[in-house]
């Protein structure tokens, strides 16, 4: 715990990690989409919606109180302490969303129209406490400094799920047979979860300490509200979709907006980022962090810029690809998504987080819940189906000014000079023409007609990959050194 972690080489391999877990859940939806109807696929849509909403908030934010704790903590007694109390809640408050997504149903099943969901009571019981513990491994592993182990777990979970897929089509299973089975699977990969974090820590035991449980809470709820908050916003396009159409609709409109796994580059750097802040943040290091901060969101901003608009130019091609031609009614709310990747390129909550101001994490939120609840039922009436897409763009680009704004007062460092705006404003600048350039060459050259469209996308893309990297290579190498 000693030695001084590279947040450039972390991130690099949470980032491969997490690229070939995301590419394998991609596979996972692309067989899922193929393989079941409408009437299902958006059956199991409902139920992951559901369940994400049931356990951020009864969880009260616990799970993000790892990094913040298990960081700041200086012994390793300190820390095995907090994750007695960690792993006992945990446990405790998944039984609890349980019983309440079971004891809801009913209402579920009356609010979404579609009877199906009662007959997944046991997925709905259980799951929560599943996600909940395999949710916090990773920034365990982090603060331990054992991100090897996060690859190796997490591409077994990956594999564990893709051939339960197989298997189940293979042996010609209903999909109920799939949903038991993946329950199961992802049952025994949570109970690897206690003996990961019980070998790193030393061992465990179930504790419940009311003084450090306050501790947690006082830091974890601000965090949590904004949480539930931030997951309503995100579900609430599915809900309001769910609520006034058909489940055929939520179906397509589900993997449309399904975030592409471009953001891993941006959330794979602030997991290895945000333990760090803490430290610089604690000993009054500000400029330091904020520097170190500038540097990270240029290297993500470039990229993702570059990904997402490719993302946006290639839509249709990317949604055949992924989830089949029948899901291609799709294409505008899928293009809508990819303009809100642009501001998935950091954690603008960073350092509200590491100087423990949650609460404004939470106002910022609930403040992008009401624009988006506000103009969600607005635009769909003006826009129909792409109207709620429309409203979280705007609902998220509010949270995020919010949420910089108070940073550069937390830091006493003017807006201005927090991030370099000028780098920043170069890179989207030359992403957005490169972009246009190969839209035009896209509808102008008769590629498609003679290869057909997926393998013209494919011949562009490799030519704007091969200009991108001409361009960039210099301004990302120089951020890439500030990391490392």
């Amino acid at each position: 715990m000693d030695a001084t972690p590279s947040i450039g080489r972390d991130a690099v391999k949470l980032t491969l990690s997490k690229m070939t877990v995301l590419l394998m859940a991609m596979v996972s939806a692309m067989l899922l989409s193929r393989y079941y109807s409408y009437e299902e696929y958006g059956t199991y849509s409902q139920l992951l919606t559901i369940i994400n909403l049931g356990t951020t908030a009864i969880m009260m934010g616990l799970p993000n109180s790892l990094n913040y704790f298990l960081a700041s903590a200086e012994t390793d007694a300190e820390r095995r302490r907090f994750l007695n109390v960690y792993y006992t809640l945990s446990t405790l408050l998944s039984a609890v969303v349980g019983a309440v997504l079971v004891a809801v149903t009913p209402l579920l099943v009356s609010y979404f129209e579609n009877p199906l969901i009662a007959d997944f009571l046991y997925f709905l019981a259980v799951f929560p406490w599943t996600k909940i513990l395999m949710s916090g491994i990773e920034n365990i592993l982090v603060v331990y400094q054992r991100t090897n182990l996060i690859t190796h777990y997490r591409l077994a979970n990956s594999i564990a799920l893709v051939a339960v897929i197989l298997l189940v089509r293979f042996m010609e299973w209903s999909f109920g047979t799939y949903m038991m089975l993946y329950l199961v699977t992802e049952a025994l990969f949570a109970l690897a979860v206690y003996a990961i974090a019980a070998r790193q820590a030393g061992g465990l035991r179930p504790a419940l300490d009311p003084a450090l449980i306050r501790r947690i809470f006082t830091f974890s709820i601000p965090i949590g509200l904004a949480t539930m908050v931030g997951t309503l916003n995100i579900e609430l396009d599915k809900l309001v979709i769910g609520g006034l159409m058909n489940t055929e609709s939520l179906a397509i409109y589900t993997n449309a907006s399904k975030e592409m796994p471009i953001t891993i580059i941006a959330t794979s750097v602030t997991a290895v980022l945000l333990p760090q802040m803490v430290k610089l943040l604690k000993r009054e290091e500000h400029k330091t962090a904020a520097r170190l901060w500038s540097d990270a969101t240029y290297l993500s901003f470039a990229i993702i810029g570059f990904l997402a608009l490719a993302l946006f130019v290639f839509a249709p091609e990317v949604i055949t690809i992924l989830y089949s031609a029948k899901y291609l009614p799709g294409v505008t709310v899928f293009r809508i998504y990819c303009l809100v990747l642009l501001f998935r390129c950091t954690y603008f909550g960073m350092i509200l987080n590491a100087t423990g101001h949650t609460r404004m994490i939470l106002y910022s939120s609930l403040g992008s819940l009401l624009l988006n609840f506000g103009l969600n039922y607005v635009f769909y009436t003006l826009f129909g189906f792409e109207g709620p897409a429309v409203a979280s763009l705007l609902a998220q680009a509010l949270m995020s000014l919010l949420q910089l704004y108070w940073s550069s007062r937390i830091l006493k460092i003017r807006l201005r000079e927090l991030f370099d705006w000028s780098a920043l404003l170069r890179a989207l600048t030359v992403n957005l023409l490169l972009a246009a350039v190969f839209l035009v060459l896209k509808i102008l050259l008769p590629l498609q007609s003679v290869w057909g469209a997926i393998p013209e996308a494919i011949l562009l893309g490799l030519l704007w990959i091969a200009l991108f990297l001409l361009t960039f290579f210099r301004s990302l190498k120089a951020k890439w050194k500030a990391l490392t």
